[in-house]
């Protein structure tokens, strides 16, 4: 089978988007862009908290940049048009205002630098590793403390 090169083949249908890196995070590179600060793609849990954190909302941080978040709820309407984000993990809160809804997502503007506090709790990974199987076979003798145990009450039997 034949390919042709590259260079020859149509571009028809498609779009091809340019992206730059800045560290880690991809940023697309389009004039109609309305982003001031690159995002970063997290999954983190947060709280939305408003009237002086008596009501929350628990919400799922999508999308973080240093001007605003991506949430997503159960329902957008849920979101207060002001509130506090809080994301216990990071020990990230900032005061926020509702620059749109999608769904179950509200896209959120930080209206001041976020504060960062100690964190409330930690999130910890560990790997998941299996049980050790069960086997057959037996230990050597003199090994283990069953063995030892069992051999002690047969000679105690003998006297």
């Amino acid at each position: 089978m034949r390919v042709a090169p590259l260079t020859t083949l149509s571009r028809t249908g498609g779009t091809v988007v340019p992206f730059s890196a800045i560290g880690n995070t991809l940023v697309k590179e389009t004039p109609d862009d309305a982003r001031i600060a690159p995002r970063r793609r997290v999954l983190k849990a947060g709280v939305a908290a408003s009237n002086d954190r008596h009501i929350t909302v628990a919400c799922t941080v999508r999308d973080v940049s240093a001007t605003g978040a991506r949430l997503r709820t159960d329902s957008s309407l849920s979101i207060p048009d002001t509130f506090e984000l809080i994301i216990e993990v990071d020990g990230l809160e900032a005061n926020c205002e509702v620059i749109w809804r999608k769904g179950s997502e509200v896209g959120a503007r930080f209206l001041g630098a976020p504060r960062i506090v100690a964190a409330k709790r930690t999130q910890v990974i560990n790997p998941l590793t299996p049980p050790k199987a069960p086997t057959l076979r037996r230990s050597a003798p003199g090994t283990s403390a069953d063995s030892r145990s069992t051999s002690s009450v047969l000679h105690r039997g003998r006297s």
